[in-house]
């Protein structure tokens, strides 16, 4: 059997993904407003006291879609794309599968009820997220455009591989959707304060937080982009040297 035509032999650098999540007023919007060229998706309606450019305010899924859609058509000139945030993101989602309208009516929808019942709306939901959204953001970061998830605080229990059950600090993301969304990212960042009151990221698990990297940091960061993105550049490696014929070589081919 004929394997594919394509297949990559080294690492290389590519736009990074992940997730920036912490308590309110921490500066989850501001770290997004500071990112290369950014655009903040605002699903909240808390963006408006960052100076940048972002979006109207999306509130329904719809509304959210066709900028998603846009965005990974490419040619709009930015660098990040930050969605703030991305549990009211899901949340609006839900809201979208579940039915949910300004209505009497539609106010009483629940995914329980929706799509037949017996829980369909969960699976629904599912397939939203693993068929469009991730891999519309993926489209994203392969035209070379980051993409940032903020995201609230929440308590989650974590079960080690080893068995053991510790609840920690976490985005606050669908329970049914926070493994997938951890999962995709190449980072997630628990934002913090130190001993000394001084904004900070963290970027490895801990005993308290859930975080990880694909980079190899292993220390809290300022909780700039800009620190994040010089230790994602030096970690990454140097791109193979393409190997030219010397002249002996040229002879004794």
């Amino acid at each position: 059997m004929t394997l594919p035509s394509e297949i990559l032999t080294f690492a290389h650098m590519r736009a990074p993904k992940g997730i920036l999540y912490g308590p309110p007023g921490i500066g989850k919007t501001t770290f997004g407003a500071g990112a290369d060229k950014p655009l903040i998706v605002d699903c909240e309606n808390g963006a408006a006291h960052v100076t940048c450019d972002r979006t109207p305010y999306l509130s329904n899924w719809p509304a959210i879609r066709q900028w998603l859609d846009a965005l990974a058509g490419g040619g709009h000139g930015y660098g990040t794309v930050v969605i703030d945030s991305v549990d009211w993101l899901l949340r609006r989602l839900e809201e979208f599968v579940s039915g949910v309208k300004d209505s009497e009516h539609g106010m009483s929808q629940t995914m329980n009820r929706s799509h037949g019942g017996y829980g369909n709306g969960k699976q629904v939901l599912k397939n939203y997220v693993y068929q469009y959204l991730l891999p519309t953001l993926d489209r994203i970061v392969n035209s070379g455009v980051a993409v940032v998830l903020l995201a609230h605080a929440t308590r989650h229990e974590v079960t080690s591989i080893d068995g053991a059950t510790a609840e920690k600090s976490a985005p606050d993301i669908h329970p049914d959707l926070v493994h997938v969304m951890i999962e995709w990212s190449d980072f997630v960042a628990a934002g913090r304060k130190d001993a000394h009151n001084v904004r900070e990221m963290v970027l490895n698990e801990t005993g308290q937080q859930l975080a990880k990297n694909r980079y190899g940091i292993d220390t809290a960061l300022p909780m700039h982009w800009g620190a994040l993105y010089a230790e994602i550049v030096r970690s990454h490696p140097a791109a193979p040297a393409i190997a030219t014929p010397t002249e002996g070589d040229s002879n004794n081919a």
